[in-house]
């Protein structure tokens, strides 16, 4: 609807994890780097954890993408199963996308079959792990790197898949493992982990990654690169008092902020705008996050506190700025 009048290609703030318009502030940077090289080097086990919408799934999706064709990837995103519908999910995948070649030159896509064997959903908890090992250690793995298994959501795992997923790792050769596993989830899987039974686990993590929120700067320039992706020419198509509004109500969560920029691009298209300005960006933090802001609030770093009492009595359009309240650092309004 305002992708014309704004002269825009496409939808700037789509929520779907698209690599192509996968932005690297800081922390990305250094997730991607280290999970990276942690595959290339083959580490074992790899966990990236971050909050809510900070990125993850787009994180893990721009590391598939920067992948050789040929490297066998198995990917998990549904995990509220047991360990024997893990290891059909892992086995069915194996097969799905990577099972022995009928020819050098196909291409995974053409491999694909959506369709579970049905030899798999008989095997029992000791068959499927004996057929997993055969599939690692056959002639198919004879020329290629260790399978790379991600699950995405880990945090929902039990301790027993969890283990279960330890046990799988043991396979390896004198030189390297023979699976790679990449952990993504919550804060609560950096919580989990630290549970006594599942030690032997955390001990075997090489690599540690997290996902932080977007500062400020990094939220400028977060929409700025989405818009430029989508084809605007305009610079500063969001005023400052439009991205400090934004990035005080969404706390530099990459998905709130799509949100309310997609909702402000909308309220502003309405308006007859041809720039989204601080009001629309406020208007759109209200319908959709129901908190009402004031003027551009900005979050100052570190803990501080300034009562109401003691500002009220400074309170002037220019004030607001001076004498932050503890209100304003969460965007609400008492």
């Amino acid at each position: 609807m305002y992708e014309k009048h704004f002269c825009l290609t496409g939808n700037p703030f789509t929520m779907t994890p698209d690599p192509q318009c996968y932005f690297m502030s800081e922390s990305h940077r250094e997730a991607f780097a280290g999970l990276s090289y942690g595959i290339a080097n083959r580490r074992g086990f790899m966990t990236l954890v971050g909050e809510v919408g900070t990125g993850k799934t787009t994180l893990l999706n721009a590391i598939l993408s920067s992948l050789d064709p040929s490297t066998v990837t198995i990917l998990i995103r549904h995990t509220t199963v047991d360990r024997e519908e893990l290891l059909r999910i892992i086995l069915h995948e194996l097969y799905a996308n990577h099972g022995p070649r009928r020819g050098e030159n196909r291409r995974r896509s053409d491999r694909r079959s959506h369709s579970p064997d049905p030899r798999i959903s008989r095997l029992t908890r000791v068959e499927l792990i004996n057929e997993f090992y055969a599939f690692v250690t056959g002639e198919f793995m004879a020329y290629q790197p260790p399978p790379l298994l991600i699950i995405d959501e880990a945090q929902n795992l039990t301790v027993d898949v969890l283990e279960e997923v330890r046990l799988l790792t043991n396979l390896e050769d004198p030189k390297s493992k023979m699976l790679q596993v990449v952990l993504a989830g919550q804060p609560e899987l950096e919580e989990k982990l630290l549970r006594t039974d599942l030690r032997q686990l955390r001990q075997r993590i090489a690599v540690s990654a997290r996902l932080e929120p977007l500062s400020m700067a990094e939220t400028s320039d977060y929409i700025a690169y989405r818009l430029e992706r989508a084809g605007c020419t305009k610079k500063d198509l969001f005023t400052k008092s439009a991205v400090d509004s934004i990035w005080s109500a969404s706390k530099g969560s990459p998905r709130t902020i799509n949100v309310l920029c997609d909702h402000a691009l909308v309220t502003a298209f309405a308006m007859g705008m041809e720039e989204v300005e601080g009001p629309a960006a406020r208007e759109a933090v209200n319908d959709v996050l129901c908190v009402q802001l004031r003027e551009p609030t900005v979050r100052k770093p570190g803990p501080y506190l300034v009562s109401r009492l003691d500002s009220r009595s400074d309170e002037s359009p220019s004030g607001d700025e001076d004498h932050p309240t503890q209100e304003k650092r969460g965007g609400r309004v008492g």
